[in-house]
């Protein structure tokens, strides 16, 4: 293990790297000891003694570098050479302390000095980015950007969804990504969107995850272009007590494959609703008995979309070792005005939230501009003409790729105006970085 640093990610060279050991140190360093800790918590605690003998203008020199990554912990990190992996390894560092050893004051004068880093990082090293190959019905997997629509239907990549083939990747543990979304509709401005992960098993199908309206037991069907799958459903009741609108049952391999996580139904109207009194929730039916309602949500006058609350599903802690019984999923409707009332309804997104971000608009991201979503950071921000901004505010658990298994991402987007159209389009490219904890 050689070439121990300490440094930054953001600064462009090697000037931005204290050599700690090995080659190019500073003048003034003759040992280091390195007292490598990898723990099995989150965080590691650690110390690098220093041996500095020289002049005292070199001693100074170590003093004042060392001090003021003290002073400015942030976004520091130590990095190492791992000659097993070919390839260097970066942890971010939490805390920095430097410790003064006894006789400190009378061996410095002399032109000598022992000091010892105490540091606190993240226990796994994450490696440098690369590209991250995505594919959907479009086409096989690229490094250059996919194309994803706001609906799912039979048209070759008409898909809201891309996968990645994970097992070529070749992860021990869990990768941290880095996605950049690219508005390319050229149309209303990018406005709150989500987009959310499942992991299946080796073999298993894709889930499905849309709920087409007129896939569902209830409703009029409506033919027309501008629908998911080229249709929607009207749906019409009086009075003010709760209805069932429509129910999808969910089989038991999709119902497992959401085990360990929850999903966010997005309600997508094929026209907005004008009542100010509407409210939703989701019920469910095991073996044709009512035994779940969600709780309720007030539909928003005039856009074009609902997002209810999350669901956790199969009901109830199952030991999973067999697939589990169907669900009957259903929506649920109740309005307090008078006379007949009508909800047009396009389709039903079962959001997978076990690795997830969602996006607040607060401008909106014009056509054709660009949004960085950065795990290893935990930012994100835009970008016009190379000039940084926050066009969204990010919520949720991040992004990340599990080992093994293929791992499928889902997308909901909306426009500033509160509509989700089923044309917006959105390109996502996506890099990866390795973890590990042994270099």
């Amino acid at each position: 293990m050689t070439n121990l640093s300490i440094g930054r990610l953001d600064l462009p060279d090697e000037q931005a790297w204290l050599a700690l050991t090995g080659t190019n140190v500073l003048d003034g360093l003759v040992g280091s000891d390195y007292q490598f800790n990898p723990g099995e918590e989150k965080t590691s605690q650690e110390t690098v003694r220093l041996y500095l003998r020289g002049s005292q203008l070199q001693l100074r020199q170590w003093l004042d570098r060392l001090e003021l990554f003290q002073q400015q912990p942030a976004d520091l990190f130590l990095r190492l050479w791992s000659e097993g992996l070919q390839a260097y390894g970066y942890a971010h560092i939490h805390q920095f302390t430097i410790k003064i050893l006894p006789g400190h004051l009378a061996s410095f004068e002399k032109g000598s000095s022992e000091l010892d880093l105490e540091i606190l990082r993240d226990s796994f090293f994450f490696g440098d980015e690369v590209p991250l190959p995505l594919t959907n019905s479009s086409g096989p997997p690229t490094t250059t950007g996919i194309t994803i629509f706001n609906h799912d239907d039979n048209d070759v990549g008409h898909d809201n969804w891309f996968s990645v083939d994970v097992g070529s990747l070749n992860l021990k543990y869990p990768a941290l990504l880095r996605f950049q979304y690219e508005n390319n509709f050229n149309g209303s401005d990018l406005g709150d969107f989500w987009i959310g992960s499942l992991p299946v098993s080796l073999g298993a199908p894709q889930p499905s995850l849309n709920l087409e309206a007129e896939n569902g037991s209830g409703g009029t069907v409506v033919a027309h272009s501008l629908a998911s799958g080229g249709n929607y459903c009207q749906y019409r009741w009086s009075g003010t007590r709760w209805q069932n609108l429509a129910s999808w049952v969910l089989g038991p391999i999709e119902v497992s494959q959401l085990a360990g996580g929850s999903i966010l139904p997005l309600v997508r109207f094929f026209s907005a609703t004008l009542s100010h009194s509407l409210q939703l929730r989701i019920a469910i039916k095991l073996q044709d008995k009512l035994v779940f309602e969600g709780p309720v949500t007030d539909v928003v006058v005039g856009k074009g979309f609902a997002s209810l609350d999350p669901l956790h599903l199969p009901l109830g802690e199952l030991p999973m070792e067999s697939y589990t019984i169907p669900h009957q999923i259903i929506l649920q409707a109740k309005q307090t005005d008078a006379g007949e009332h009508l909800l047009e309804m396009d389709d039903i997104l079962l959001l997978p939230q076990h690795e997830f971000s969602g996006f607040h608009a607060l401008s909106g991201l014009k056509y054709p501009l660009k949004m960085i979503q950065d795990q290893m950071s935990g930012k994100s921000w835009s970008l016009q003409d190379s000039l940084e901004f926050k066009s969204h505010t990010h919520f949720g658990t991040g992004l990340r790729l599990q080992p093994a298994l293929p791992q499928y991402f889902w997308c909901f987007q909306t426009d500033v105006s509160g509509s989700a159209p089923i044309d917006r389009t959105l390109s996502i490219r996506g890099w990866y970085r390795h973890q590990w904890r042994l270099p």
